[in-house]
């Protein structure tokens, strides 16, 4: 799928607000009792000119699947002043195999890897620091992030 509208998906799921547009590419999937047990999957920021914003709620929401760390440094900086930051880019990679998504992001830090690059002022750059992840727990992330906001809003 290419080109999908940020602004649309994060408003639909109430997971905090992203405009941009993004390319999702899923791979190799391979299923078991329709569960999945193998894939290569990605999310990233499509080519091109157009705003990219991104919100405190969905830095709190990315950064629980990437591991704790943007979230708390917002809090502690004048950062936390802002609701909304410019990104440059954002993308988000896993790679299931025997259970265990290996994570990636934009590109490699130091640190983990990128998962939102920031852009603009202000700025605020994501990092994932989890390199391996439990599908399940993963899965347990996600569900957590959705039970800690609103149901789905269909307009």
């Amino acid at each position: 799928m290419r080109n999908l509208d940020l602004d649309l998906l994060t408003r639909t799921f109430s997971f905090g607000s992203i405009t941009g547009r993004v390319d999702v590419e899923v791979r190799d999937l391979e299923l078991a009792g329709w569960r999945p047990v193998k894939f290569d999957a990605r999310i990233g920021s499509s080519p091109g000119e157009y705003p990219r914003r991104i919100s405190q709620t969905a830095v709190q929401n990315i950064s629980a699947l990437g591991g704790a760390g943007a979230a708390g440094a917002i809090q502690r900086s004048f950062l936390r002043f802002f609701d909304q930051f410019g990104y440059e880019k954002l993308g988000l990679a896993c790679r299931l195999a025997n259970g265990v998504c290996a994570m990636g992001g934009v590109e490699d830090a130091p640190q983990g890897y990128v998962i939102v690059k920031g852009g603009g002022i202000p700025a605020l750059t994501v990092l994932g620091y989890n390199r391996s992840v439990n599908w399940e727990e993963l899965l347990n992330r996600l569900t957590r992030i959705m039970q800690d906001n609103p149901s789905a809003i269909v307009r």
